[in-house]
């Protein structure tokens, strides 16, 4: 199982929508409602709560249809309600019932009183239990497994009934032998990993920024895949193995920025075995049809190690554009097709990893 954390935008969404049905069937995404985008003009958000979170639920079913993911709110509005008054996460996952969709609750270890009681309520009518994001600053704390049971008690369900999700955000990986082993030594901070459901660990190393980015053709470590096959490697050989998870190719902390202001470049991000290969020009708004020959250039060049057409929606929608039978559509387009590439990437080099338990 593959765990991608997913922030609720077009790229993303369209992202899974694209995947291939034997790829889908070896995720269960972790997908985070965001805050509402805010409109840089009229200095104002662009939607109210209600309208920005109500859509949810259908296109969830539209997207990814009755598979099972966790859905998680983003802290700009875990206390927020819809225009009746509900919590935004009951109205969510009324909807999501609505609809004979399958999710559960993702919260984090201390979450505020009216996610908590949310988050209760979702439990107790679903059933389905709920994952508990637990960030590395709350690996290194004493008293973490304490945390963790007094949550569980409180939401009134068992350890084997909560999926636990180490989420390290962006970490300095480097160098692996050493985090790994970091890592391990606190563990036990979480208890008895085999009493949970799951165990699942999420991290990144793409940059929050492709500034520094060389235009023409460049490389990105992929340091949290190279670590977690060194994370495999050291631990002991009876302690539980994590599933896999990552950010795709987007930073968690993006955030929509000022398009008045700033030109981003026409750029491809795509996913090899050991590194990220970018193929970056200038503006994108001034030179749409330079996508032609990023795509022509990841075709051809061996650092891409493109995987061809037939391998996943992203590599099709390369292909096509190096051919010039598509035209050169727009960002989130191109994030789309670095996603759902990326994806389809990590479900193939996990199947030939031992698995998880």
């Amino acid at each position: 199982m593959y765990i991608p954390a997913l922030r609720w935008r077009q790229g993303e969404y369209q992202a899974l929508l694209k995947l291939s049905e034997a790829v889908k069937k070896q995720i269960v995404p972790l997908i985070t409602i965001p805050g509402v985008e805010f409109d840089f003009e009229a200095r104002e958000p662009k939607k109210s709560v209600h309208d920005h979170v109500h859509p949810f639920a259908k296109r969830y079913v539209h997207k990814w249809g009755r598979r099972p993911a966790w859905v998680t709110l983003d802290k700009e509005i875990v206390s927020e309600r819809m225009n009746d008054g509900t919590h935004v996460l009951d109205y969510v996952f009324q909807e999501l019932r609505g609809h004979g969709a399958l999710a559960a609750p993702a919260l984090p270890l201390n979450p505020n009183s009216a996610f908590l009681a949310a988050a209760q309520r979702v439990i107790a009518k679903d059933g389905q239990g709920c994952g508990i994001l637990v960030q590395l600053e709350d690996l290194m704390a004493h008293g973490t497994s304490k945390s963790i049971t007094k949550l569980t008690s409180i939401l009134q369900i068992d350890l084997d009934e909560s999926d636990l999700i180490l989420d390290m955000g962006a970490p300095n990986y480097e160098p692996y032998g050493a985090f790994a082993a970091a890592l391990i030594s606190n563990l036990p901070q979480l208890g008895n990993l085999s009493d949970y459901r799951n165990f699942i660990l999420i991290g990144t190393s793409i940059p929050e920024s492709l500034v520094k980015v060389s235009i023409g053709t460049d490389e990105i470590p992929r340091h949290d895949w190279l670590f977690y096959q060194e994370l495999l490697q050291k631990l002991p050989k009876d302690d539980r193995r994590p599933n896999y998870g990552d950010y795709t190719t987007v930073h968690p902390n993006f955030e929509a920025k000022d398009m008045r202001l700033i030109k981003p470049a026409g750029k491809i991000v795509y996913t090899a075995n050991r590194i990220w290969a970018t193929r970056k020009g200038g503006s994108f708004r001034d030179d749409p049809d330079q996508m032609h020959t990023h795509c022509q250039e990841i075709l051809r060049n061996p650092r891409f190690d493109f995987r061809g057409p037939s391998f996943s929606f992203g590599d099709a929608y390369i292909s096509d554009c190096a051919a010039q039978k598509v035209g050169p559509s727009n960002l989130t387009r191109w994030k789309q097709v670095s996603i759902n590439h990326h994806m389809t990437t990590v479900v193939n080099a996990l199947a030939n990893f031992p698995a998880a338990s």
